[in-house]
C-alpha cells in the first residue's frame, strides 16, 4: 500500500478503499459476507457484524473495517490503535463511499476507464488471496529447503578458483627468458601477451593470447575453460597475489610454463543452517510456486469461463502515425490481466 505523510501524519492510500469498494460494486451482498469469520464463536461473528456505517443500502462492518484497517503497512496499522486515527479512516471511506454511490447515480461507473480500473482491482486481490497469501515462505517446510540445496550445491559451495595468463614455451632456457619478461611487465598484461605471442608454442592458450580462465588447483577448468596442467596450477596457487608470477614449471613432452596470477575468486562455503541461504531459498520456491499457481489458476479460469477472441481482427485496429521521428518505439511488458 502507498502512503504518504501529511500534516505530521501518516496516511493510508485509497487503494484499499478501492479494493473495498471494488467489492461492494461487484456485489454488495458478498461484500458483506465475512469470509474470515469461518470458524470462529458466534459472539466474535456478532461484535464483526456490528455496522459501523450505511451508506444508501452498502454497509461497513466492523469486521470489514478492521480487516481494511489491518492490511496497512506496520508502521500504519500502529498508528490506527489511535481511537482518532479510527475515526478520520472511517470517515474518509464513508466520504469516498458516498462521492462512489454519485458518481453511480450520474453512470459515471459505466465509463469504460473506471470498469477497467474496477476489473483491474478486483483481479489483484484475486490473485493476492489466491496466491500471494497462499503460498508464503513459512509454507515452504524445511524438507524442501534442503532438497533445494542439495539439488543446487554448487550455488552453495565451490572451490577456490583462480585465473592466470601462462607462456608455454619448449625449453628450460626460453622459460628463463620468458619469466624475466613476465616479471619486468611488473603487472602489465599488455606487455606480458606480447610474451605469449613471441614465446608461447601452445595453439590453444595463444588463441586466447594466454589467457586461461579460472581452473581449480588442480586446473580443473571452470565453465568453458580449457584448465591448466596440474604442476602449473599448484604453482599458480601458490602464488599471493595478482600480477606475481610463477617460477618456470617442467610440463609433459619437455615443455615449460609460466604463469602470471591475474584473478582469484574465494572459496564459496554456505551452508544449509545459515538463516540467509535458508531465506533466499524460500524465496526461490515461493516465486517458483506462485508462477505455477498462477498459470493454473489463468488456465482454470479460461476453461471454465471460455473467454471469446477474435485476434485476426486485430487489423481493424486504426492508430495515428507517430510523431517520434526515428525513436525506437517503447516495448511494455505483456500485460498479465487483458484490459477486457
Amino acid at each position: 500500500m502507498v502512503y504518504e505523510r501529511r500534516s505530521g501524519r501518516f496516511r493510508g492510500s485509497v487503494c484499499a478503499t478501492l479494493v473495498f469498494l471494488a467489492g461492494l460494486w461487484a456485489s454488495p451482498s458478498r461484500a458483506e459476507a465475512q469470509p474470515r469469520d469461518a470458524g470462529v464463536s458466534e459472539a466474535e461473528q456478532a461484535r464483526r457484524a456490528r455496522v459501523l456505517a450505511r451508506v444508501g443500502d452498502e454497509t461497513i462492518t466492523v469486521g470489514a473495517f478492521e480487516d481494511l484497517l489491518n492490511e496497512a503497512p506496520e508502521p500504519i496499522r500502529q498508528g490506527y490503535r489511535d481511537p482518532a486515527r479510527q475515526r478520520e479512516q472511517l470517515e474518509a471511506l464513508v466520504t469516498t463511499m458516498l462521492l462512489a454511490r454519485e458518481a453511480r447515480q450520474r453512470g459515471i461507473d459505466r465509463d469504460p476507464q473506471v470498469s477497467a480500473t474496477v476489473r483491474r482491482i478486483l483481479s489483484q486481490r484475486l490473485e493476492q488471496r489466491s496466491i500471494l497469501e497462499a503460498i508464503t515462505p513459512d509454507s515452504v517446510p524445511q524438507s524442501e529447503v534442503t532438497a533445494y540445496y542439495n539439488g543446487h550445491l554448487s550455488d552453495y559451495q565451490s572451490p577456490e578458483y583462480r585465473r592466470a595468463t601462462v607462456v608455454i614455451v619448449g625449453n628450460a632456457a626460453d622459460a628463463q627468458a620468458a619469466l624475466t619478461e613476465c616479471r619486468a611487465a611488473r603487472g602489465d598484461m599488455r606487455r606480458v601477451r606480447e610474451v605469449v605471442r613471441a614465446r608461447s608454442v601452445d595453439e590453444a592458450t595463444r588463441a586466447h593470447e594466454g589467457d586461461a580462465f579460472y581452473f581449480e588447483r588442480s586446473g580443473h577448468p571452470s565453465g568453458d575453460g580449457a584448465g591448466v596442467a596440474a604442476p602449473l596450477a599448484s604453482a599458480v596457487f601458490a602464488l599471493s597475489r595478482e600480477t606475481e608470477v610463477t617460477p618456470p614449471v617442467p610440463l609433459p613432452e619437455g615443455r615449460f610454463g609460466v604463469a602470471v596470477l591475474t584473478g582469484i575468486r574465494p572459496a564459496l562455503r554456505r551452508a544449509i543452517d545459515d538463516p540467509d541461504v535458508v531465506r533466499s531459498i524460500r524465496g526461490f520456491i515461493v516465486r517458483e510456486r506462485r508462477t505455477r499457481r498462477e498459470a493454473a489458476l489463468l488456465q482454470e479460469v479460461r476453461a471454465r469461463l471460455n473467454p471469446e477472441v477474435h485476434d485476426d481482427r486485430l487489423d481493424l485496429i486504426h492508430l495515428p502515425p507517430s510523431d517520434l521521428g526515428n525513436l525506437p518505439s517503447f516495448e511494455p511488458q505483456a500485460p498479465l490481466h487483458p484490459p477486457h
